[in-house]
């Protein structure tokens, strides 16, 4: 069995782990200091993504989850159009977006097919 093991991993979990105790803060201190392109997997640079997206809903903050959810689509495209969270994280940022950027946001809910 092959595993990827190092201390880009270890930050990555680090992140994941705050992240899901409801850590938003720390977690998103930790993702500072992540370079996530040296992950081994293009799936895990796309949660890694996600992860920080979530991190800036616990927070209210949609622009940085919508910077980050395009971060994801950049990365891994196929992946972000079959998450769950990053489908809930787009769903919930179309209720929520702003008129300045709603339809954006729009437009990355189509291309995930979100309205299909």
């Amino acid at each position: 069995m092959w595993t990827v093991f190092g201390p880009t991993n270890v930050q990555l979990h680090a992140v994941s782990i705050e992240m899901e105790t409801g850590e938003a803060s720390e977690a998103l201190r930790l993702a500072d200091d992540v370079d996530a392109t040296s992950a081994a997997s293009i799936e895990r640079q796309t949660t890694f993504s996600l992860e920080v997206a979530r991190c800036y809903e616990q927070r209210r903050n949609d622009s940085g989850v919508f910077v980050h959810l395009l971060n994801a689509e950049e990365t891994g495209p196929e992946d972000l159009k079959y998450n769950l969270l990053a489908r809930d994280l787009v769903r919930g940022l179309v209720k929520r977006a702003r008129p300045s950027y709603a339809r954006q946001v729009r437009a990355l809910a189509n291309r995930i097919g979100l309205f299909e």
